[in-house]
């Protein structure tokens, strides 16, 4: 089960949570910032998307993971949950993925179908995990980056926070607490392949 909360934020605000050490009881630790090029499937006729569901390959540098996502479900509080699979791979064919459960929901929702790419999405990522009592509790992310989809393009420019297995949904809105005392945060309802579908029917 994925639980984060997703905000629009200008890139100068941007830097400035890249530069924080600490955020209210939490201790900010950065621990990576990398290029990721995201690339979305589904069949031609849409099924993936008829369930609300994404397919997504990220690369990051020879590194590749495969994720399927579930629909989101969004809280009283703006906090999107959702189940979401993920594990090492680079070919989107669920027919070739380990067996499990991702394999079986995928190929119950393509029904054999095979999957093409749809859309792409180049994002330099920092990471920071917000750490309490000695625990990482949630990973903050600051994304830049570009959704192209088909003739159009977007550009992204937001902050996530993910509650990571030691965290839990208080950390999380703790937070966003913390972070609203400090910049300006504009609720993200829509998943970047949402955003990048929007764009591919536009004409």
């Amino acid at each position: 089960m994925e639980i984060e909360a997703k905000f629009k934020v200008s890139a100068a605000d941007l830097d400035r949570l890249a530069a924080l050490s600490a955020l209210g009881p939490y201790t900010l630790r950065t621990l990576a910032a990398e290029h990721q090029r995201n690339t979305y499937y589904d069949s031609a006729d849409g099924r993936l998307a008829q369930a609300r569901y994404g397919l997504r390959v990220r690369q990051i540098g020879h590194r590749s993971i495969i994720t399927l996502k579930g629909p989101a479900r969004l809280d009283e509080n703006g906090i999107h949950h959702r189940a979401e699979f993920e594990f090492p791979g680079d070919d989107p064919n669920p027919v070739h993925w380990p067996a499990g459960p991702a394999r079986d929901l995928a190929q119950a929702l393509l029904l054999g179908a095979p999957v093409r790419p749809l859309l792409t999405i180049e994002t330099t990522r920092r990471i920071i995990h917000a750490m309490r009592d000695g625990r990482d509790r949630v990973e903050i992310c600051l994304d830049r980056g570009t959704i192209y989809a088909g003739q159009h393009q977007a550009p992204i420019c937001e902050l996530e926070l993910e509650v990571l297995p030691a965290g839990s949904v208080y950390d999380l809105t703790e937070l966003v607490n913390a972070l609203r005392s400090l910049i300006k945060l504009t609720p993200e309802r829509q998943s970047k392949l949402e955003r990048g579908m929007a764009l591919l029917q536009r004409r």
